[in-house]
């Protein structure tokens, strides 16, 4: 979907879908008028399923962290470092896409967020 295809409001509220995580996605996905949007319902959703994948990867490399011991712990906390920069940067491109008017799919997830029905 191109940005002529999408009405400016819809993608600036698309965009905001992502700012707070699954926040911002489940207060979108359920608030009227954009309830009925496709493209924001689509950017909730995804943003739900995003942050949810971002949380769990977290919790498991935590987990590492506290059970390895000294330098092995060391070498996942600095990977775990990596990843969260990495979120970081793809949410924020996230944000663009959808600011934009593109429906940019994160491979697995969007399918996961497709199948939920909601």
């Amino acid at each position: 979907m191109n940005g002529e295809a999408t009405r400016p409001q819809s993608r600036l509220i698309a965009a905001l879908t992502y700012l707070l995580g699954f926040v911002t996605g489940v207060i979108f996905l359920y608030l009227e008028p954009y309830d009925k949007d496709e493209f924001v319902r689509f950017h909730a959703r995804q943003s739900i399923v995003f942050t949810i994948a971002f949380i769990v990867l977290n919790i498991i490399l935590s987990v590492f962290v506290a059970v390895l011991p000294g330098p092995l712990g060391w070498i996942v906390r600095f990977l775990q470092s990596l990843i969260e920069i990495g979120f970081a940067v793809f949410w924020v491109f996230l944000m663009y896409k959808a600011y934009r008017g593109e429906k940019y799919r994160i491979p697995e997830l969007a399918d996961w967020a497709d199948s939920m029905g909601f």
